[in-house]
């Protein structure tokens, strides 16, 4: 089987950033132990290999011992939370917030103390969201897309739209439009990363010559879904954690396969699923598909 990987699976650079300062943090043996506030990034299989290097995720709740350094994950935190963090007796914390997030965070920040109310496009419940919201102090409300924003009570306000990092173009436009009917002085900031958006443009070009799609990468990923979300628009999409989730039967009839990844997919990840497909034969996959 044929596979076309996009150029730019794998990790971005702010999760590139974040992976390498742990592993330095638990090579300098500078501490009594180097743990994450909550997953470093949504990948199991990294985080277990980080794990293994000494990088303990902590649980909900609990607190590291002094002597300890705590490193606040890509996703950022907000400021509330920073302030309990670097409040923890004898821990240092690491901020190894991804500077994209951090810039968005400034902008809720700054619109927010400017008296305007913050519409953040994203998923409430995902870390970054949570962090973006804190930074906007309250004046602000999360909204999943245009139906959301339009039941909205009016805040009576002037009205600011961002987004989430990993959003996709099409809903951020369609957030846009919704935010300027209803309100037609919103000041629309879009504030998807530039990674995200060569992914997802790489992503669309790929559907065009390849009969299916896989998406490697947590399921737990924003930027992963979303990837499969889009591919999912055209051609047949499937979202594989690892190699071991895919059945070669799937692929009975796909000569070209394309393979993308989320942004917190490690290359070892990548390459087994790319490995996986190259060895496939359609024939075979018919003949399994058959089986009893």
């Amino acid at each position: 089987m044929r596979v076309v990987v996009a150029k730019s699976a794998g990790f971005c650079q702010g999760v590139r950033r974040a992976i390498g300062a742990a592993e330095q943090l638990a090579l300098d043996g500078a501490f009594t132990a180097v743990c994450t506030d909550g997953p470093l990034i949504h990948n199991s299989h990294e985080t277990a290999r980080l794990a293994a290097l000494g990088v303990r995720t902590l649980s909900p709740g609990e607190v590291p011992s002094p002597g300890s350094v705590l490193m606040v994950r890509a996703h950022g935190v907000s400021p509330r939370r920073m302030a309990t963090l670097t409040a923890l007796p004898g821990v240092k914390v690491h901020d190894a917030t991804c500077p994209f997030v951090r810039n968005i965070q400034n902008v809720c920040r700054e619109e927010s103390e400017s008296g305007r109310f913050v519409l953040i496009l994203g998923d409430a419940g995902h870390a970054e969201v949570q962090g973006l919201s804190g930074c906007a102090e309250g004046r602000c409300a999360v909204v999943s897309g245009p139906e959301e924003l339009k039941a909205l009570p009016d805040p009576g306000l002037p009205v600011s739209l961002v987004s989430q990092s990993t959003r996709d173009e099409a809903s951020f436009a369609a957030a846009r439009a919704a935010a300027l009917e209803r309100w037609p002085d919103a000041r629309v900031i879009n504030t998807i990363c530039g990674a995200t958006r060569t992914r997802q443009s790489e992503l669309t070009k790929l559907a065009e010559e390849c009969d299916a799609i896989v998406v490697v990468g947590s399921p737990h990923s924003a930027n992963t879904r979303r990837l499969a979300e889009i591919a999912g628009r055209s051609r047949p999409v499937f979202l594989a954690e690892d190699a071991t989730s895919l059945d070669p039967a799937a692929f009975a009839h796909f000569r070209t396969v394309g393979l993308a990844a989320g942004a917190s997919t490690p290359d070892s990840d990548i390459s087994a699923v790319r490995g996986f497909l190259e060895k496939l034969n359609c024939q075979d996959c018919r003949q399994g598909q058959e089986s009893p």
